[in-house]
């Protein structure tokens, strides 16, 4: 089961799936590098979108940097018949102090998110992710996240043939988009061609105030027929943080089909997180809760709200 959150970059759940992310590969592109590109606009003043060349894995992210055009090629991509999982790797393109870094693709129909991170993932960074503004059919603009200071910025895209993924560094000057509520998600039962079934249990949880020192997770399952059977599974705490204010909890796929003797659906999810002595529920319903973007996860509402970062 593979799923984005949409903050933690090839790693955790974020806002939906990241249908190219793997382990580390010495054939991805190691870094961004630098296209002589003449400083050429539309006429309305955004990018020129150049037709991709069919060079790479993937066609790049490219930078308008005043007039400068820069290439960012992709560090994990899907696209057309191909895959190339990576990792981001300095040296990154720094884009300086600005207000808004402007870029193209060459494919139309795509969507962005960027994720501002303060460091890398083995370091337990803050993330911050959001949509990319559309400013064309194939221009967006990234602006600023969370408060001003040098940030790393991963940019996201999906689209008809695939997705791609490249990063580069910006100092903001001012405050920017935060992450708003804490969220969560969890899933249990899967739809496997027709028949119930569950690829094991996930709980996800982002945008916390702060790491716990201390939390643990149950999920009640509670089938909706008339006997109401339900079933409490414990799935274990992936203490290894990728994010700040993220917790992960898993258990086997042996548990999780626990939940499909049940009876007749749908599922009721109750989340019972404890973080440091406090029990928070989140409760959802699978699978009419269940977006695409993140299936079989469904997010769950919380009681009382979770503790939120805010900047």
């Amino acid at each position: 089961m593979r799923l984005r959150a949409a903050a933690l970059v090839c790693l955790l759940v974020v806002a939906g799936a990241l249908s190219s992310c793997g382990t580390e590969d010495d054939t991805a592109t190691a870094g961004p590098e630098q296209v002589e590109t003449p400083p050429t606009t539309t006429g309305d003043g955004l990018p020129e979108v150049v037709e991709w060349d069919g060079e790479g894995n993937g066609p790049p992210i490219t930078l308008d940097l005043d007039g400068e055009r820069i290439d960012l090629d992709p560090w994990t991509t899907c696209y057309g018949n191909g895959c190339a999982d990576g990792a981001p790797r300095p040296p990154y393109v720094d884009v300086g102090l600005r207000d808004a870094v402007p870029f193209s693709f060459p494919d139309a129909g795509w969507t962005f998110e960027a994720t501002f991170r303060t460091g890398d993932y083995d370091d337990c960074p803050r993330a911050i992710t959001f949509p990319v503004r559309k400013t064309g059919d194939r221009t967006f603009e990234v602006t600023p996240a969370g408060p001003p200071r040098r940030w790393l910025v991963d940019v996201f895209g999906r689209g008809p043939g695939g997705d791609v993924i490249t990063t580069f560094t910006w100092t903001t000057r001012d405050a920017g988009t935060l992450p708003g509520p804490a969220t969560g998600s969890a899933a249990v039962l899967a739809d496997h061609d027709g028949e119930l079934d569950s690829y094991g249990v996930e709980i996800f949880v982002r945008d916390l105030v702060t790491q716990p020192g201390q939390a643990s997770a149950t999920v009640t399952v509670t089938s909706a027929s008339a006997s109401g059977e339900s079933v409490t599974l414990t799935p274990r705490w992936e203490r290894d943080c990728y994010s700040e204010g993220s917790l992960s909890f898993m258990a086997s796929d042996d548990q999780g089909r626990r939940a499909t003797e049940l009876g007749a659906g749908p599922f009721t999810y109750d989340v019972a997180l404890t973080m440091d002595g406090r029990t928070y529920h989140g409760v959802g319903t699978w699978p009419d809760d269940e977006t695409e973007d993140i299936a079989p996860h469904v997010p769950l509402t919380w009681t009382p709200a979770l503790p939120a970062y805010e900047g």
